[in-house]
């Protein structure tokens, strides 16, 4: 299994209540539509593509697992239909004071994440797969493939009220 973080991915499962879909406007002018939902930490929500319904799930990081992230990283899950896969990681988000996250930038090597938002000296990461982790041509391929966000949907992820 792919990590955005750290190889380990043993996580504790978080269920998160629904909200109302509430549009914003995307950088192209395009409507980005989702259910926004709210995370373990209050400082942020996320919008969830109303394709995940019943496909996810959402686990918390933990410390080792996010590293210099600030308590609270989130990771969303695809459940995959053949119960002999393992979950398989949709989105990663991750709160970085700035200091850190200069600090992780710095670093060789490519990041852990991309920054979407930053406010009060907080920056929001979001990591997305590499690539697709189950076989070619299987249900479970298709269906990630089909969860996969896009590059506009991963910009607008985070919401910040």
């Amino acid at each position: 299994m792919k990590s955005l973080f750290l190889p380990a991915l043993s996580v504790l499962s978080v269920l998160s209540a629904c909200s109302p879909a509430k549009p914003s406007t995307a950088a192209r002018g395009t409507p980005t539509v989702g259910l926004i939902k709210p995370t373990p930490v209050s400082e942020y929500q996320v919008r969830i593509p109303p394709r995940w319904a019943g496909l996810y799930r959402l686990d918390t990081l933990s410390t080792q697992e996010r590293g210099t992230a600030l308590p609270g990283a989130i990771q969303y899950s695809y459940l995959p239909q053949n119960s002999t896969q393992h979950t398989e990681t949709l989105i990663a988000v991750a709160v970085y004071d700035s200091a850190a996250w200069a600090r992780v930038r710095a670093d060789s090597g490519p990041p852990p994440g991309d920054s979407v938002a930053q406010r009060n000296d907080r920056v929001y990461i979001v990591a997305l797969p590499q690539s697709n982790p189950f076989a070619s041509g299987t249900a479970d391929s298709t269906t990630f493939q089909s969860l996969e966000l896009t590059a506009d949907e991963a910009a607008h992820f985070v919401v910040l009220p």
